[in-house]
């Protein structure tokens, strides 16, 4: 068994599981972006002898000026958490939990000038999951927060906006980012939707990007371009599970979407908490038409990694099923 200062890694990914399915989405994609090292910090006599310790976390640079005056909060927060996590070791006592910057290099490339760099993850887009912009007006709102819970069970994280007011400077820069690192958009086409100069923007965003757009047909017909794209009419009474079900099918198919889905999926299936979570991951991912070489590697690494998948009735049968029928080896 490694000593209890080189298992800061495999601390900080549990934690990270805990943080994530207890919804605490900021923790643990602070966590996800980490790189994590315990450092000895002290040692007392006391009750045959504890050896102290800080946890340090270094985040890239964004990441630790995204988190400004509630790093703090997250630290402590992490702090609680590990310390569960740690309350039957003995002999050992994480005392504080440090979130750092990564130091930057001497001189920067020329892809690290501001400006030019790739943006950053942002913290409100939960780890590991596809990202779906949806795009709609104020009068469904309470719709798009529905299909927003529902999209999780597909490792779908929805980002809601609406144009409720007119959008204040730092809600707008939030709707940009979204924007920006999105995977896919959606849009719940209602009859005020034609009216909303914000959607309206965002889904020419979205086609600006060659992101894939899913219209959503809520009483009103797509429009400009929205247009091109075959719209997933919504019956009366149809649920949110059924409309993300819909969605999802969408996703999971096209060209423009599959590849971030499987990575999504694979993502699920290698942090199952269950056997029953195993194989419902491997229901949805048979779906994917196709795996690159990184993610036919990554699959196949779950069996080693996860007894919950190793060990999940004809789910590792299945996994190598898969991968004879979807890998291309020779892809990247």
């Amino acid at each position: 068994m490694p000593e209890f200062r080189d298992r800061a890694r495999q601390l900080v990914r549990t934690v990270q599981q805990i943080a994530g399915l207890r919804g605490a989405v900021q923790e643990a994609s602070v966590l996800a972006q980490s790189s994590a090292t315990l450092i000895e910090t002290g040692y007392d006599n006391w009750n045959n002898g504890v050896t102290f310790y800080t946890l340090t976390l270094e985040v890239p640079i964004p990441v630790y000026v995204q988190l400004d005056k509630g790093r703090t909060a997250i630290e402590k927060s992490i702090h609680r958490r590990v310390s569960e996590l740690t309350r039957t070791e003995a002999g050992v006592s994480i005392t504080e939990v440090v979130i750092s910057p990564e130091l930057a290099e001497d001189v920067p490339s020329s892809d690290e000038i501001p400006g030019e760099q790739s943006e950053p993850t942002p913290i409100f887009w939960s780890p590991g999951h596809f990202r779906l912009f949806v795009t709609h007006v104020s009068a469904m709102k309470k719709a798009a927060h529905s299909i927003k819970a529902a999209l999780a069970s597909y490792q779908i994280a929805g980002f809601v906006a609406h144009d409720d007011i007119e959008p204040a400077k730092e809600w707008q820069a939030e709707i940009e980012s979204a924007l920006r690192t999105m995977d896919a958009l959606t849009a719940i086409i209602s009859p005020e939707f034609v009216a909303s100069v914000w959607c309206d923007q965002e889904v020419g965003i979205a086609v600006g990007r060659g992101k894939l757009v899913v219209p959503l047909r809520v009483g009103a017909d797509p429009h400009g371009f929205l247009g091109k794209y075959q719209a997933i009419t919504i019956e009366k009474g149809a649920t949110a599970s059924d409309i993300a079900r819909r969605i999802f099918d969408v996703l999971v198919k096209h060209d423009q979407a599959y590849a971030r889905m499987a990575d999504a999926l694979i993502e699920r299936l290698a942090r199952s908490s269950s056997w029953e979570m195993a194989k419902k991951s491997m229901t949805l991912l048979e779906q994917v038409p196709k795996l690159n070489r990184d993610q036919v590697a990554r699959l196949v690494r779950t069996i080693d990694e996860n007894l919950q998948v190793k060990d999940a009735f004809g789910v590792p049968e299945r996994i190598k099923s898969i991968v004879g029928r979807l890998g291309q080896p020779d892809a990247s």
